[in-house]
């Protein structure tokens, strides 16, 4: 009976490592906003619904971030303790560094590495929103 118990148990932990590595795979987009920004109100207004209805949106998670400002952009616990290493790469970044509180922000996610950053309305237009279609294998 204990065997039976270990194997059933060994089997659970090997499915759910399983699942956890398909979602890791997932391309991630991360979005840094600032609720106080107009660019950010202009995204969540008139970008982001039509984002959330596109092919791209399903083919990869999407996490948003909001301070109320942009003086707790960069503070750990503004952050999704998940997402904290996010945050820690960015800051070591000349970007970061020099440009840390512009937003909208958005991060590219791919296998636990940042792969691409846009800022602002043009930037998620211009340079982001293609890089999605791109890496979702989807057209707009």
């Amino acid at each position: 009976m204990m065997n039976r118990r270990i194997l059933v148990a060994g089997g659970l932990m090997l499915a759910a490592n399983g699942v956890a590595r398909a979602q890791a795979s997932r391309p991630l987009v991360v979005l840094l906003g600032d609720q106080a920004s107009p660019e950010c109100k202009t995204w969540r207004g008139q970008w982001e619904p039509l984002f959330v209805k596109s092919d791209g949106y399903k083919k990869l998670d999407f996490r948003a971030i909001y301070s109320a400002d942009s003086s707790l952009l960069l503070k750990q616990e503004t952050w999704p303790a998940d997402l904290r290493w996010i945050l820690d790469t960015f800051l070591a970044s000349p970007d970061g560094m020099q440009r840390g509180t512009v937003t909208p922000r958005f991060f590219l996610v791919q296998n636990r590495q940042i792969t691409f950053t846009a800022t602002g309305i043009a930037g998620w237009r211009d340079a982001m929103w293609p890089m999605i279609l791109s890496v979702t294998g989807t057209t707009a």
